[in-house]
């Protein structure tokens, strides 16, 4: 008897198949005239794979996300980095009602594996893609500065500078200096330097000696005395996942 094909699984499997070869990321229009596929079914799909993390969305274009990474690297649940760093995320963001991220570099972008934002917290939409505000981003920050010296090198040729507010770095010089600071500091700021009214507070997550994701806490009108406390509570928490992360090694 011939196996019947399910038309919506099969339509997923050619979107990530799509995109795995797009690494620029497309459109929903591009998308759907690729495939073939209707407007609604498109969206439908691509909404349903954002929102579990197989895609990432980056100024409407998507691209692959980080949990068709895990699954294709056959990630046990156990050592799964969005496993181990979801739970503690949300009770720090929800303690100091601040939103919080899980974000990853890849290709010269950021790519936000979680996002949480604890109700009554106020942030500012991201309204750049995630490649010409790395040097604006505490997280592009705290990411390069503990990247190998390689893959930095590489990371600071992608780099625009590009301003958006009076705050923002605009030379490579200051932005070496200030990512002296974040490895002397243990976390990276973003004063203000994307949107004149955000602060971003971000620290890594390492495994097996290297920082492979930074956790990430923002909100509007942040007191600059506040900054130093937040970011040991910051640096506490991933303290925290890194060492779960080395015991799951471990075994």
């Amino acid at each position: 008897m011939k196996m019947k094909v399910n038309r919506t699984a099969l339509r997923v499997t050619e979107i990530l198949r799509l995109l795995a070869e797009s690494p620029e990321g497309l459109t929903l229009t591009e998308i759907g005239a690729e495939l073939g596929l209707p407007k609604a079914s498109t969206f439908d799909i691509v909404q349903t794979l954002k929102k579990a993390h197989f895609l990432r969305e980056s100024n409407r274009r998507y691209a692959v996300g980080f949990m068709a990474h895990e699954v294709g690297e056959s990630y046990s649940k156990g050592k799964d980095l969005y496993g181990a760093t979801q739970p503690h995320l949300a009770d720090l963001a929800d303690a100091l009602n601040m939103a919080g991220s899980l974000v990853i570099y890849e290709r010269g972008t950021l790519n936000y594996v979680i996002e949480h934002r604890p109700i009554g917290s106020i942030v500012s939409p991201v309204t750049s893609n995630g490649m010409d505000f790395v040097h604006a981003s505490a997280s592009g920050k705290s990411l390069i500065a503990f990247m190998p010296e390689q893959r930095q090198r590489k990371a600071l040729s992608l780099l625009t500078f590009k301003q958006f507010t009076d705050r923002t770095i605009q030379n490579m010089i200051d932005f070496m200096e200030e990512l002296e600071r974040i490895r002397s500091q243990g976390y990276a700021i973003d004063n203000r330097e994307f949107n004149k009214l955000m602060t971003c507070v971000s620290t890594p997550i390492f495994r097996r000696q290297q920082a492979v994701a930074t956790l990430t806490l923002s909100d509007l009108q942040v007191d600059p005395g506040d900054v130093p406390g937040i970011a040991e509570r910051l640096m506490s928490t991933a303290r925290v996942i890194s060492d779960a992360l080395a015991r799951e090694d471990e075994k």
